[in-house]
């Protein structure tokens, strides 16, 4: 199943609009255990998408809510049973 995510979300980098990927993203780290390539996937948007000024002067905007979208569905996971 992580093979197939990390597939689908190369894809939706290159091909889908951000929020296409953003619910990929949200929907691999709730349903993967430990799903560190959502941070990986955060920096490679950057690198592709991001400009000199960025989001508010912050460059990193993708990286940063990668971190967080996988911070918070790690705890909701642990607090759902499955």
């Amino acid at each position: 199943m992580r093979l197939v995510f990390n597939i689908a979300l190369i894809v939706s980098l290159l091909f889908l609009p951000w929020w296409a990927g953003a619910l990929l993203l949200i929907s691999a780290c709730m349903l993967v255990d430990r799903f560190f390539e959502a941070i990986l996937f955060g920096i490679l948007a950057d690198a592709f998408y991001s400009t000199k000024f960025g989001f508010h002067g912050f460059s990193s905007a993708a990286t940063l809510y990668a971190i967080v979208v996988f911070l918070i569905a790690s705890s909701v996971r642990k607090r759902l049973s499955w």
